[in-house]
């Protein structure tokens, strides 16, 4: 048996669940029954689309909203993996025409500086909206008003109010309306949830995150120098690479967490956006999250670690990637990735393609990325830092 292959229903990974949903009713369970054995947090308030994609088939035509926002060119770099997923880019949009025709031409693609022209000409089956943040909520409502599925990258919103109105937006629509949870689609995750259903976790004292990537220059070398404003990002580190660690954390332990301190730095680049910060949070159970986040490692530096009273999980890298699994009998081992397993961002693309196939609402729901967003929110005002209202 292969690392990620399961002899019962209780070990069922995520990715299993998607890829076994259609054989649910002849083994005599339901999706919910699933999705509950799995610990999953979700919210079926959103459902699948009827008509904008073939029942069964995943959908193959695809625009992109919003090229001016790092994401879609760097890692991780969508373009390349909605070409990775062999999709036909029907047209893709950027406010500025250059930068639009730049990589329309590299992706055999068309150009569009109104996405709302590009929609309504290519008539796709599925959309990948960024840009900047300041101008995701105008994106978002209308993309619901499309009824098109979609995955909008986050934080869809720079304040807890507007992302919120969105989610009730898109639950009263039922649209297809997506964020992508990249932490979701990490080993140390599948891993955890698998031990937590199998009843070998134990009870979770804490979580660390810490997600730290190298400097802002890459923002400025890219044209995305918005990024480092709070009248269009909202903030700095915290709502750019914090969120991820929120996600996680209410995914895992399956509770609303409240953020209990939060403290930040601008000590490195002096701008108006936090370089580095970190967030306290506790779950009403008691299980505390410490979610740090910084643009201050010269290559990265990220970290998961688990610690219950039964075992100690940490994501590891070295002779290939895996999670440590340190047992409270001294026991000592590494549960490896298995080959072909789609970590990050590819996995969030190709499992929501697959979700939407299938009839399947998003793994990571509107209502999911309002509660992400809130609390990064919450840890900017417990930080003392200025909040900036959404258009």
């Amino acid at each position: 048996m292969k690392p990620h292959e399961t002899s019962g229903a209780a070990d069922i990974t995520r990715r299993e669940f998607v890829s076994r949903s259609g054989k649910l009713a002849i083994a005599g369970l339901t999706a919910g029954t699933v999705a509950a054995r799995l610990g999953v947090v979700q919210a079926f308030a959103q459902t699948a689309p009827s008509s904008a994609a073939v029942a069964g088939r995943r959908p193959q035509r695809v625009a992109v909203v919003g090229i001016d926002h790092y994401h879609a060119i760097s890692p991780p770099n969508y373009l390349q993996i909605l070409a990775n997923e062999k999709l036909d880019i029907l047209g893709i949009h950027a406010p500025d025409a250059a930068l639009a025709a730049k990589y329309a031409t590299q992706y055999k693609s068309t150009p569009y500086t109104d996405y709302r022209v590009m929609i309504d000409k290519t008539r796709p089956e599925f959309i990948i909206a960024l840009g900047k943040h300041s101008a995701m909520p105008e994106e978002f409502r209308y993309l619901v008003s499309t009824g098109i599925p979609f995955l909008m990258e986050k934080p869809w919103a720079t304040d807890d109010k507007t992302v919120n109105e969105l989610a009730d937006l898109a639950e009263k629509k039922k649209a297809w309306a997506g964020v992508p949870t990249p932490f979701r689609y990490n080993w140390l995750t599948e891993v955890a949830i698998k031990m937590k259903n199998a009843g070998t976790l134990g009870r979770i004292s804490h979580m660390h995150v810490r997600f730290n990537n190298a400097g802002i220059q890459r923002y400025i070398d890219l044209g995305n120098e918005w990024m480092l404003t709070k009248k269009d990002a909202g903030g700095g580190c915290l709502i750019n690479l914090a969120v991820h660690g929120v996600d996680q954390f209410r995914y895992i332990t399956g509770e609303e967490p409240k953020v209990v301190s939060a403290v930040t730095s601008h000590a490195m680049f002096n701008r108006e956006i936090e370089d580095w910060g970190t967030m306290l949070m506790r779950t009403p159970a008691g299980t505390v999250l410490v979610n740090e986040a910084g643009y201050t490692a010269k290559g990265g530096d990220t970290e998961h670690l688990i610690s219950t009273d039964k075992v100690l999980l940490r994501e590891t890298r070295s002779g290939g990637a895996g999670v440590e699994v340190h047992g409270a009998d001294g026991s000592n081992t590494v549960d490896r990735e298995p080959a072909g397993y789609r970590s990050g961002w590819p996995g969030v693309v190709h499992d929501s393609l697959e979700r939407i196939a299938n009839g399947q609402p998003p793994l990571a729901t509107a209502r999911d990325a309002a509660r992400a967003t809130s609390a990064i929110i919450d840890a900017y005002r417990a930080a003392g830092e200025a909040i900036v209202k959404a258009r």
